[in-house]
Parts: structure tokens; C-alpha cells; sequence
């Protein structure tokens, strides 16, 4: 087992940061803040394990795309956290874009829990890769 790089670890931290925030959002109340939370935590994590990618990724779909096309195949994610990011990112969609869906804390929690077992499941695979 190899030790995560200074960056991955920096992404990992931020994933951590922002899904205490979704858990805070989530309390007190604010279930749209909470999706949006979780989904963003998910990203950093998704960005956390493109070692070797360009350092500057324009946005959250670059880095979806990215994660998608590059890490994904090669992680051995639970089939689960292989399409948690995408539900939860269509979610962020049609919760704060497109604003067809509103966002309860039922769904909220949801998304949360999604989150926390794709970034547990991500720094295990980033730890154990190498």
C-alpha cells in the first residue's frame, strides 16, 4: 500500500470538509444545500483520483467525465459507487439547475449517505492502488 499524493490527499481532505458541511446542512434543515453538498464532496473525491490529469479541470462536469472515462475502470468501486455519482449528480441537476425536482430531507439524507460511502470507498481504493 502506497501513501495518497500530496494533491489526492488535499482533494480527500476537501471531500471530507464539504460532507461534514452536507451532515450540518442536512440538520439544520436545508435539504437543497444538503444534495448540493454531498454531490460537490463526491466531485472532490472524483478529483482526487485523476493523478496525472491536468491540474486545473474547468468544472464539476469535466471532472464527472473525467472520473468516468479515466479512474472509474480502474478503482473496483462496489457496483453501488459506481453509479452513485451519477444518480446523485443528476439529482444536483434537477434539484438546483433545472429545479423539476425539490429536494426533501428524505432525499437529502439519501444523497448524503450516497456520499459517504463513495468517499470511503474512494480513499480506500486510492490507499490500496499503486
Amino acid at each position: 500500500m502506497r501513501e495518497m499524493s500530496e494533491s489526492a490527499e488535499d482533494w480527500m481532505d476537501q471531500a471530507r470538509l464539504t460532507l461534514i458541511a452536507a451532515g450540518d446542512l442536512l440538520a439544520g434543515g436545508l435539504s437543497e444545500e444538503a444534495v448540493s453538498s454531498s454531490f460537490l464532496a463526491m466531485v472532490y473525491a472524483a478529483r482526487a483520483t485523476l493523478e496525472g490529469v491536468e491540474s486545473e479541470i474547468p468544472g464539476w462536469e469535466e471532472v464527472v467525465g473525467l472520473f468516468q472515462r479515466e479512474a472509474l475502470p480502474g478503482l473496483g468501486l462496489s457496483k453501488e459507487n459506481q453509479r452513485a455519482l451519477f444518480i446523485v449528480a443528476d439529482l444536483y441537476r434537477r434539484v438546483s439547475f433545472t429545479r423539476e425536482v425539490e429536494a426533501d430531507p428524505v432525499t437529502a439524507a439519501a444523497c448524503l449517505e450516497d456520499a459517504r460511502a463513495f468517499i470511503a470507498e474512494i480513499e480506500g481504493a486510492i490507499d490500496s492502488r499503486g
